[in-house]
């Protein structure tokens, strides 16, 4: 098997890894389409901005651009819709682009999901089949029950990251890149501070996320003694009841089990600082969106 995961996880998942990139990347068009139409909606046909006169109209569905060394070309003149009905056509293909989205979420998490069980199905099938060529010396050392939980349990949570591998940073980068684009449309110095925040998240997060790791590893570790000696006790459960050791072995037990609930509180804590430390920077830019950006409308 290969030494890195990353590196087995492309190996075997190379072209359906592509695929659903590519289908990320579309999903980005419709994505960025629903920042700006609420925006149309208001300061048009709810404020009034075009229609100011009675009767006004103005184009809906217009395909024009203006091009270098040409000027403007227009493809599409568009369709003449007074105040009302622009409301209606506008606010529908609101509903139209959550519908998209929600197609695209639902595919991406549908197919990432399948991608992961597949890969699964294969890393156990590859674990036991190195389990099948080791040599018999080597399972006086191993009990049975730390073989079983390592291919059963240990591997279960890697189902949800082999779909998320590659797919994860892309997604998230490209809605936040996304997002940045749309704010610096609007107002640059309002998009410099949101890639403050962003960039302080980058650096911040990961570097908290480590102990995190740490201590998931060190839970695995426990869990998978604390396996092999339940399993270890109930294949010498007539040495324990002829030697009369049940304390020893109670002792022992409660010794690894508190043990394991140090480890886990640790990781809870930390886990949810991470958490809080995070939903405070990405709520800090909606803050500073406030009140600086009031501050220069007043």
């Amino acid at each position: 098997m290969e030494a890195s995961l990353a590196r087995y996880i492309w190996t075997h998942t190379k072209k359906q890894q592509l695929w659903i990139l590519m289908i990320v990347v579309l999903s980005m068009i419709p994505y960025f389409m629903s920042f700006d139409l609420p925006k149309l909606i208001v300061n048009g046909p709810i404020q009034g901005r075009g229609f100011e006169q009675p009767g006004a109209t103005q184009p809906f569905m217009r395909l024009h651009y203006n091009l270098p060394f040409i000027g403007e070309v227009q493809f599409f003149s568009g369709f003449q819709l007074d105040r009302k009905e622009t409301l209606f056509a506008l606010s529908l293909v609101f509903l139209l682009l959550v519908v998209i989205n929600g197609l695209f979420k639902f595919y991406i998490n549908t197919y990432k999901g399948r991608l992961g069980e597949r890969m699964l199905r294969r890393i156990r099938f590859d674990l036991v089949d190195r389990v099948l060529r080791f040599p018999p010396v080597y399972f006086k050392r191993v009990k049975s029950a730390e073989v079983a939980t390592m291919v059963k349990d240990e591997v279960e949570p890697l189902g949800g990251f082999i779909g998320d591998a590659f797919l994860q940073p892309v997604l998230l980068g490209g809605q936040a890149l996304t997002a940045m684009l749309f704010i610096m449309i609007q107002n640059v110095w309002l998009g410099m501070i949101a890639v403050v925040i962003v960039a302080i998240q980058i650096v911040l997060i990961p570097r908290m996320r480590r102990r995190l790791i740490v201590l998931g590893r060190q839970r695995q570790l426990t869990a998978r003694a604390l396996s092999g000696r339940v399993g270890e006790i109930v294949d010498g459960i007539g040495a324990v009841h002829v030697h009369d050791t049940s304390n020893y072995e109670r002792a022992d037990i409660a010794a690894r089990l508190g043990l394991i609930f140090k480890i886990r509180f640790d990781l809870y804590q930390w886990k949810f600082m991470v958490k809080f430390l995070n939903n405070f920077l990405a709520q800090l830019t909606p803050f500073l969106f406030y009140m600086i950006g009031g501050y220069l409308v007043i």
